[in-house]
């Protein structure tokens, strides 16, 4: 499962589920990058975003994430709010960087999409990092809601341009195709099922079907 997401979303998740189930041992493996199901000796992976054909494996979507721009109240004072995907030329960022590659922001402005490419001086390839500069006050930042919920409770952060729909990201899993589930797995999918749109969107998942196979 992805590092972060992982370990603030799933892992809660099916710890939880081994304290219900004592007879129940889990191999937890955190890594950004995709893994071979059978090669290396997974029974399941939790991937977020779109998956393609994945040849070999079953999929199922338990939940979604919810991307946003966010900002700390003290750079908004200093530098005004920003009402329009246009307006963001004139805003300090802090964006995800990866090879040297800056993610582009998915934004939705009057029901059209928009793919914006912010220029920042602060870039990094660890999105809690993102996160702790964006609460110092060091530009907008676009961040998964489950990531900084608690700062926005505490109100180290606000939501941006909050008129815009955020961007809706899939969560899947992923498992070995075969004509067996095992119990065990099928006991992990439907905890994720029913828990992980609690953790990671805002909407707590209402209105989407999360059990599709």
């Amino acid at each position: 499962m992805p590092v972060l997401f992982g370990r603030m979303c799933v892992a809660p998740i099916l710890t939880g589920l081994a304290r219900e189930n004592p007879d129940l041992e889990l191999e937890l493996s955190f890594n950004d990058r995709k893994v071979d199901l059978l090669e290396d000796g997974f029974d399941l992976a939790i991937r977020n975003g779109s998956q393609g054909n994945a040849t070999g494996t079953r999929i199922r979507r338990v939940g979604h994430e919810e991307m946003m721009l966010y900002a700390a109240p003290a750079y908004l004072e200093r530098h005004g709010v920003p009402e329009t995907i246009s307006d963001l030329d004139a805003h300090d960022t802090v964006t995800y960087s990866r090879a040297g590659r800056v993610q582009s922001w998915m934004l939705e402005e009057e029901g059209i999409p928009s793919e914006f490419n912010p220029v920042s001086r602060l870039r990094f390839d660890d999105i809690d990092a993102i996160a702790d500069a964006a609460a110092d006050g060091f530009g907008l930042a676009w961040l998964p809601f489950w990531l900084v919920s608690k700062r926005v409770e505490t109100g180290e952060l606000v939501p941006v341009m909050r008129h815009m729909p955020p961007h809706v990201s899939e969560v899947w899993a992923l498992w070995p195709d075969g004509a067996h589930l095992p119990t065990r797995v099928r006991a992990a999918i439907d905890a994720l099922v029913t828990e992980l749109p609690k953790q990671a969107s805002s909407s707590n998942g209402a209105g989407r079907d999360c059990a599709c196979v």
